[in-house]
């Protein structure tokens, strides 16, 4: 994804999240914007917490969703069928969640993977 198109995948995060902060390695590589302040819903903490999004294959793919290893459920567990993910240089924890998904609108995308804690409170 060339830069252009990064700068405005960012602006319409931040728009929509608050904050969002282009963190992709290298030109030629799929964007990786980071969401420094996702609000979860009750009971999962800590909220706000951190997302990293990946979007390679955008828009014919839905983006690469992971948040900070420390996010837990109302029973102090992370998100059920979770995997440790190493991304930037850092731990994070990706999780199965299933949805369909067509369409170019990236701030609908994220919002779909954000169900997954209201569908599942642990």
């Amino acid at each position: 994804m060339n830069e252009g198109d990064r700068e405005l995948l960012t602006n319409r995060l931040a728009v929509a999240f608050g904050q969002a902060v282009d963190v992709t390695p290298a030109d030629g590589q799929p964007a990786h914007i980071l969401l420094p302040r996702i609000h979860l819903p009750k009971p999962w903490t800590p909220s706000p917490t951190r997302a990293l999004t990946v979007w390679q294959g955008w828009p014919t793919s839905r983006p690469q969703f992971v948040i900070d290893e420390s996010v837990v459920g109302e029973t102090g567990q992370p998100p059920r069928s979770h995997q440790a993910v190493y991304l930037l240089g850092q731990s994070w924890r990706g999780f199965s969640f299933n949805f369909s998904w067509s369409g170019d609108d990236p701030v609908r995308v994220v919002q779909l993977w954000l169900t997954r804690f209201t569908a599942e409170p642990s």
